[in-house]
């Protein structure tokens, strides 16, 4: 399976992708390849326009998504790899693209929690609440609140595909209200 995202001239060969229900990229991982082929997928990502672009498996004839960018900056994330280099003319750097949004926890409007090297994402929703919202929440209480917004239906899984982690569309939401009938129910406890 080869993953790719095409615009209208080009496409770039990605190691892994997560959308949310908008169908916007909130994660891209792309193989290290000619500079002009990835800076033209980012620019349309980019773009203010939102064009729409295919992503999918080029393998398989009209498989994929119809996905468009944020239409503002992503979080470039860039590591040395040049084992994964697509030709001669390639950066050997992979690139990660990585919404704002999912960095920092609001309280007004939706974010994405992933998983990260040594934090499920259970841990990091609550750490992001804790550090970036009003709401009085521990760490440790990541997996009932997890938990209680997938039950509830205002935290889904993202779509995603390939190198991806496990990763979360949360929408705004009462925190307090649910902190507080998980320390009513026992499910949590403030710990000292």
């Amino acid at each position: 399976m080869t993953i790719r995202i095409r615009n209208d001239s080009t496409s770039a060969v990605v190691r892994g992708y997560a959308v949310d229900s908008h169908h916007t990229v909130i994660w891209l991982e792309m193989a290290p390849q000619h500079p002009k082929t990835i800076g033209a997928i980012w620019a349309d990502l980019v773009q203010a326009q939102h064009p729409w672009l295919n992503l999918g498996d080029s393998d398989v004839p009209g498989s994929g998504l119809t996905v468009r960018g944020l239409g503002s900056r992503y979080e470039r994330l860039t590591a040395d790899a040049p084992e994964l280099a697509l030709g001669h003319n390639a950066r050997p750097r992979l690139l990660r693209l990585v919404a704002p949004c999912s960095l920092k926890a609001s309280e007004k409007e939706p974010f994405y929690v992933f998983s990260w090297p040594g934090m499920n994402a259970a841990t990091a929703l609550a750490a992001m609440l804790e550090r970036d919202t009003r709401w009085p929440v521990q760490t440790g209480w990541g997996k009932y609140l997890l938990d209680a917004g997938l039950a509830e239906g205002f935290i889904n899984p993202l779509t995603r595909a390939g190198a991806v982690p496990e990763g979360y569309e949360v929408q705004p939401q009462e925190w307090g209200e649910i902190v507080a009938r998980g320390l009513r129910s026992g499910q949590i406890t403030i710990s000292k």
